[in-house]
């Protein structure tokens, strides 16, 4: 009778496993970003920053439930931190991007 940890399985289910979570990290990351600026409300700074309300729903948006996806979203990227290229900046319900510079990035 063959071993268990003789057969490839588990390590193919591994496998598996850690490339769809490298999918959904990949998703995750692209997408949170962009339910901030869909779902919140958006103001444009004298400077041309673009700061988002996310207590406040866009016009066009569903209300609570889109407050509820903006605010995940902002949790989801303050917990990636430092694995995504920009960081998000907050202040009270305000939050707004500031995009890393890749060359002073890779430089350290």
């Amino acid at each position: 009778m063959p071993h268990r940890f003789d057969d490839t399985k588990p390590d193919t289910e591994i496998g598996d496993f850690m490339s769809l979570h490298s999918l959904a990290l990949d998703i995750a990351d692209h997408a949170a970003r962009s339910e901030i600026e869909l779902y919140s409300m958006q103001i444009l700074e004298a400077d041309g920053r673009r700061v988002f309300d996310t207590q406040k729903p866009r016009e066009d948006s569903v209300g609570q439930e889109s407050l509820s996806i903006a605010a995940k979203a902002a949790r989801y990227i303050e917990h990636r931190g430092n694995a995504l290229p920009y960081r998000l900046r907050r202040s009270g319900s305000l939050v707004w991007f500031e995009d890393l510079d890749m060359a002073a990035s890779l430089a350290g």
